[in-house]
Parts: C-alpha cells; sequence; structure tokens
C-alpha cells in the first residue's frame, strides 16, 4: 500500500507538472485534482502512522490515529483493570495474612484454654476427692456421737464399719465401739426406779403385752425404770419376762435400755458375761430357751 500511495504520488505530480507546462487550459482544475491524488498517495503512506494530515480547502487525513487512540483507551482500560485486580489481590492476600495470623492466635489460645481446662478439671478431681472424704469424716464422726448418746442404730453401724477392712475408718470404727461397748458395762448402775404411772389403773394388773405396749411409747429415758419394773413382776412367767428382754435387746434403738435388758437377763439366766453381748445373748437363748420352759 505504501508504494502505490508513492507511485500515486510521483505520477501526479510528473502529470501536473507537464500539464501546467504543455497545457495553458484548466491550471486550476490539474492542481486540484494533482492534490487530492497527492492526498490520496500520503493516506497510503502514512496509514501506519499516528498521523492526522489537513489540507486546507480538501480535507483531513486520519490515519493509524484514530484505530491507535482506540487501542490507546482499551490498552488503559485494561491496565486500569490489571491494577484494580492487582489492588483486589494485594487485599485479598492481606486479608489471607490477617486470616492466618487470627487462625494462628485463636488455635494459640484454644489450646491455652484446653489446658487450662485440664488444670481446672485436676482441681476439680481432686475438689471432690477432698469432699468426698470430708464427707466421710463428717459421717464418722456424727456417726461416733450418735452413738455415744444412746443411738443404737450408730453403734451398730460402727460395729459393721469395724469389720469392712475397705473402709478408711476400719480401725477407728472399731476403737469407737469398744469404747462405748465398755462405757454401758460398768459393774456399777442405777437402779430402783419409780416409775411415774398416769393416774388410772393399777400398773400391777397390767398384762405382759399391755406392759411391752406402754414401753414402746414411752420416752428413752423411762425404758430402764419400766424394764425394772416388768422384770420384777413375779406373777409373769420367767421365759416371758425373758423372751420380753430378748425382744429389747434385739430391737430397741436405745443403748441403756439395751444395756438394762442385757443386765436383768444376765442376772436371771445366771451367766458371768457383759450386759451389752447382745448378739451373743440373743443367739444363747435361742438355743437354751426350751430349759426354762421346762421349769
Amino acid at each position: 500500500m505504501k508504494l502505490i500511495g508513492i507511485l500515486l504520488i510521483v505520477n501526479s505530480l510528473a502529470l501536473t507538472a507537464w500539464w501546467i507546462t504543455t497545457q495553458n487550459n484548466h491550471k486550476t482544475m490539474v492542481m486540484t485534482l494533482c492534490l487530492i491524488t497527492v492526498f490520496a498517495g500520503l493516506g497510503l503512506v502514512l496509514q501506519d502512522r499516528i498521523t492526522e494530515l489537513t489540507v486546507k480547502g480538501v480535507g483531513t487525513i486520519r490515519t493509524a490515529t484514530e484505530q491507535i487512540q482506540a487501542d490507546a483507551k482499551t490498552v488503559s482500560e485494561l491496565k486500569e483493570r490489571v491494577e484494580n485486580q492487582s489492588a483486589t489481590v494485594d487485599l485479598v492476600a492481606k486479608e489471607a495474612s490477617k486470616a492466618k495470623e487470627l487462625s494462628e492466635e485463636v488455635a494459640n489460645k484454644n489450646q491455652q484454654a484446653e489446658e487450662k481446662l485440664d488444670i481446672l478439671d485436676q482441681a476439680i478431681k481432686k475438689a471432690n476427692t477432698s469432699l468426698t472424704e470430708l464427707d466421710a469424716a463428717t459421717e464418722f464422726t456424727m456417726t461416733v456421737v450418735a452413738a455415744q448418746n444412746d443411738d443404737r442404730i450408730a453403734f451398730d453401724t460402727l460395729k459393721k464399719w469395724s469389720k469392712d477392712m475397705n473402709n478408711p475408718f476400719s480401725s477407728k470404727a472399731a476403737q469407737a465401739w469398744n469404747t462405748i461397748f465398755e462405757s454401758h458395762n460398768n459393774p456399777i448402775y442405777m437402779s430402783g426406779f419409780k416409775v411415774p404411772w398416769p393416774k388410772g389403773p393399777d400398773p400391777s394388773t397390767f398384762s405382759l403385752a399391755e406392759l411391752a405396749q406402754k414401753y414402746r411409747q414411752a420416752p428413752a429415758q423411762l425404758k430402764p425404770a419400766l424394764i425394772e419394773y416388768i422384770w420384777g413382776r413375779d406373777d409373769i412367767s420367767k421365759v416371758n419376762r425373758l423372751d420380753f428382754l430378748i425382744d429389747v435387746m434385739k430391737y430397741d434403738a436405745s443403748l441403756t435400755a439395751v444395756e438394762y435388758a442385757g443386765r436383768y437377763f444376765t442376772a436371771g439366766t445366771n451367766q458371768k458375761i457383759k450386759p451389752m453381748a447382745a448378739d451373743y445373748l440373743v443367739d444363747w437363748w435361742g438355743k437354751h430357751k426350751l430349759e426354762f420352759q421346762e421349769k
């Protein structure tokens, strides 16, 4: 295309020169035609360049300029998009970095929290163990105190614990039980009680069943006096009175009542044995009761 443009320019200039020098007519038209041809040739020559050529009275040649401007605009837009995307990528990378740091920080805090929870768990286990031991010690102490205060059930519980080798208070329970046991075996004891009978029928007319009923309804502090009174009722058969004493030793919740029942039972059966040996006496009576029924 450039060669064609050059040929147009050269030929148009040569033809115009010849016409002017040899012909005298239509010079103006030839000149105009020459310029147009040159103009066209220049357009072909300069089509790949950034050029705008204006010829007065003819027009303007816009060659590759407009295309380049369009391309430049496209390039500019692409550049802007790339820059924006680059900024976005940088932002994403920055946020990703922050997210990673945050994740690592959270993981670290979680680990610390787990370690603290483990420490707390161990502390709770120790505290629970201490509380369990404290509860056991408290229960043991309260049981001893109750047994010292005439509680038959607490006294029997101490005996049960003393035989349990897995109980941490086994030896202490044995010591407490033996101390309380011996305190009720003193050879010196009170007697000669007077029962404060309420006004009404003469108690000497009460049957053993009636006396046993009044005994069960009486407060603990009156039971030794009632036991002494019932044992002294010679009008009631001895075997029945001994049966009553055995029932007291087996079921009564008062240790003092058990003690007095044992005292009168050993006296009535001529046994030299401690009155608080209730288990032995109950077992003995089961084997020898018939001997007293035959008398």
